[in-house]
């Protein structure tokens, strides 16, 4: 997956989307603001471009392939330098679509209708923010991935400058903000407890085998796929929260200070 095509595709629909923001008063489950969604898609765009400016698109030199030393990666994630298969990579990047299509399944539900808008918009900036930050810590901290301490891969593919955008893992983070977006908005319009488990299962088993074939493929350690994750679940459920109509959290502007603060109020 290009992530650079990626990136500007979704720069072009947060752009479009701003354009088309109109806030719907009706009764639903989600309600949009016009500062509320200023301020997220902000977020997006501004991570993102951020990201851009500061990628540092230069081959890795063969003297820092040849300095790798596997024992200054510590216990928990040297193992991932033992594996190596771009066709695990391709299934999944397969998987990963996949994941990102679950709420494409909202068109077909009577309660999430009324929301189909709302909903649109919190993905949207659901995976922006989500790219955005992914794409920016990858930028700042150049970590080298697990394949470029093994071996057995070719040496071109060690010297590509892909090579040190390990952490984090930005298939993990955008699969695990779909799969926990999904389930945190089919909970909130479903009311059928057995039903939002099994959804809750089996959108985070799919995200979960998106990290597991990262690992596997040599694209990532552990600890990049555990980062991912958490950074994703946490953008993915907080989005449907801050938008719910009776929420506890609050996401606002401060005039005096320049400010974005976010709240959680106990009830």
């Amino acid at each position: 997956m290009k992530k650079n095509n990626l990136t500007k595709h979704i720069i072009s629909v947060i752009f479009l989307s701003s354009i088309l923001i109109n806030p719907v008063y009706t009764q639903s489950k989600f309600k949009l603001s016009t500062e509320k969604e200023l301020i997220t898609l902000s977020l997006g765009g501004i991570s993102t471009i951020t990201s851009l400016l500061i990628n540092k698109n230069y081959n890795v030199s063969l003297n820092e392939i040849n300095s790798l030393d596997k024992n200054s990666i510590n216990k928990i994630d040297r193992s991932a330098i033992n594996y190596y298969s771009p066709d695990l990579s391709l299934v999944s990047d397969v998987l990963l679509v996949s994941t990102l299509s679950l709420p494409l399944t909202f068109l077909f539900f009577d309660e999430t209708q009324t929301d189909l808008k709302t909903i649109g918009i919190m993905y949207l900036e659901t995976i922006a923010i989500t790219n955005g930050l992914t794409n920016l810590t990858k930028n700042l901290t150049q970590r080298f991935r697990p394949y470029a301490y093994n071996s057995s891969v070719p040496m071109d593919k060690k010297l590509d400058s892909d090579t040190k955008k390990s952490f984090f893992s930005g298939h993990t983070s955008i699969a695990f903000a779909s799969a926990v977006f999904f389930s945190t908005v089919f909970s909130e319009s479903k009311s059928n407890e057995k039903l939002n488990n099994y959804v809750w299962i089996g959108s985070l088993s799919l995200a979960g085998s998106v990290g597991l074939l990262r690992y596997f493929s040599g694209k990532h350690f552990p600890s990049d796929i555990i980062a991912g994750a958490l950074v994703g679940s946490l953008i993915g459920y907080a989005i449907p929260k801050i938008h719910k109509e009776s929420s506890n959290f609050a996401l606002t502007t401060n005039n005096n200070q320049n400010l974005i603060s976010f709240r959680y109020y106990l009830k």
